[in-house]
């Protein structure tokens, strides 16, 4: 048997993109069996090839079960990352398992061409079999390597609560859920996907593992420390999407809120690159975005409140509570691209701000612009000294803050970056550990007084 090429793009986690091909050309199959009899030598040849698949996954894995979870399409209980040009295959991978009361389907080590026709063609009259019916067909059938699963209404629930459960607390990041959608907001900002058409529900699947990892209580502020002067747009919108979700949390907001939250903080610049020269007006990008984000999206619930971030995250600091007219999510989004676009502002005569600072800006003369309970909120995600402000402890000696301690925004995770005698310490000493209780901030240092090597 030859073994499939499987290619992979150099920014692409190479243990998904199997994956990928997995869901997607089992939705093929489906399509390809209205057109062939399962006995044609086409379709035949279409079976092999995907077993083919399978034999590689048999590798590494004893089953590849597909299946649904919150609207989003898995893998082994894996969420499919974003990619615009696949998004179509697996709705409808979804939609077949729906229309079958199905929630997913497994291959077992040890398929063969005729047991998986024989499930294909079990499968496919989909108004024949269904839910409890299909699994007992398999059964009388007398097939052991190819299952299907019935959906159950608690189901999905439970498998998302286990999951969470089991990721571990960590101070760092997470780099896959950051690198998926680091990763999905340039395809989707950088690209032609909004040209071409990209239903806004589907990008759940793009931020749930950023929703997730909030969630289940990892430290992804600290991501924020990597904000860098001058970023590109889809770096931005990904940074403001992760200060938007960490702030929406800490308001008590939903698992599905935060969710239409991260959406909407991807997309709320999402004419920028495309408004042309300032000349043509300073609300030219918002209108663009609104135009660009129409075209792409049918108008639903979650569409009209990206549609209303777009346009109202620019609130009007000299009004009288030009918060009363927006919407939550627009405040949140608003707010969440004041902290990070402070942050980044690379401009020839303006200082570069710390993230102290920053954050003062927004606490203080831009205050007004927001319900009093989101700077508040801001604080309580970020700290009194956000991630990767560098600041002076009572003993001289400089840290840098990493996150802030949920139980008290003085008092950050640090790592010390200059002891009490100014001697540097070597970056393989740094270690992460709260601010010792008999230590205190002094003071959080400007950018223009931090230690020479980067930081930022």
């Amino acid at each position: 048997m030859t073994r499939p090429t499987v290619l992979l793009r150099p920014s692409d986690d190479p243990r998904h993109e199997p994956w990928l091909q997995l869901a997607s050309r089992f939705t093929a199959l489906v399509r390809s069996g209205r057109a062939y009899a399962l006995e044609h030598v086409v379709y035949l040849q279409l079976l092999e090839h995907y077993l083919e698949l399978l034999e590689v996954a048999f590798e590494t894995h004893p089953s590849v079960r597909l299946h649904g979870l919150d609207g989003d399409a898995c893998v082994n209980g894996e969420r499919l990352p974003f990619r615009p040009h696949m998004e179509r295959s697996l709705q409808q991978l979804l939609q077949e398992l729906e229309a079958r009361g199905l929630e997913g389907v497994e291959f077992s080590r040890g398929i063969t061409l005729a047991e998986f026709s024989a499930f294909m063609g079990l499968f496919l009259p989909g108004e024949v079999w269904k839910g409890a019916d299909l699994v007992e067909a398999c059964d009388r059938a007398g097939l052991t390597h190819a299952r299907v699963t019935p959906l159950a209404p608690t189901a999905a629930a439970e498998s998302l609560a286990s999951a969470s459960a089991a990721l571990p607390e960590t101070l760092d990041a997470p780099r896959e859920a950051w690198a998926s959608l680091l990763r999905g907001a340039r395809e989707l900002l950088r690209g032609d996907a909004l040209d071409h058409g990209v239903e806004l529900r589907h990008l759940r699947r793009l931020v749930q593992p950023l929703v997730d990892a909030v969630l289940a209580g990892e430290r992804m502020a600290a991501a924020l420390a990597h904000v860098q002067r001058g970023e590109p747009s889809a770096e931005l919108a990904a940074h403001t999407a992760l200060a938007a979700v960490c702030v929406a949390h800490r308001l008590g907001l939903a698992r599905a809120e935060l969710a239409e939250v991260a959406v909407a903080a991807l997309l709320h610049e999402a004419g920028h690159a495309w408004a042309g020269e300032r000349a043509s007006g300073p609300e030219a990008h918002l209108l663009e975005g609104v135009r660009r984000v129409a075209w792409a999206t049918t108008l639903d619930p979650l569409s009209l409140s990206v549609l209303r971030s777009v346009l109202e995250h620019h609130p009007d600091a000299e009004a009288e509570a030009p918060w009363e007219s927006a919407s939550l999510v627009s405040q949140i989004v608003s707010i969440a691209d004041a902290y990070v676009t402070l942050l980044a502002r690379d401009g020839e005569h303006e200082q570069w701000l710390s993230p102290s600072g920053s954050l003062a800006r927004v606490l203080g003369p831009l205050r007004d612009c927001w319900h009093p309970a989101l700077p508040i909120a801001l604080v309580r995600a970020l700290g009194l000294y956000p991630p990767g402000q560098v600041v002076a402890l009572d003993d001289g000696s400089l840290a840098r803050a990493l996150v802030a301690d949920p139980h008290d925004p003085a008092r950050p995770w640090i790592e010390r970056v200059e002891d009490a005698r100014g001697l540097t310490v070597p970056a393989m000493l740094r270690t992460a550990i709260p601010l010792p209780s008999h230590r205190m901030v002094a003071r959080a240092l400007p950018r223009h007084e931090w230690p020479s090597e980067n930081l930022g």
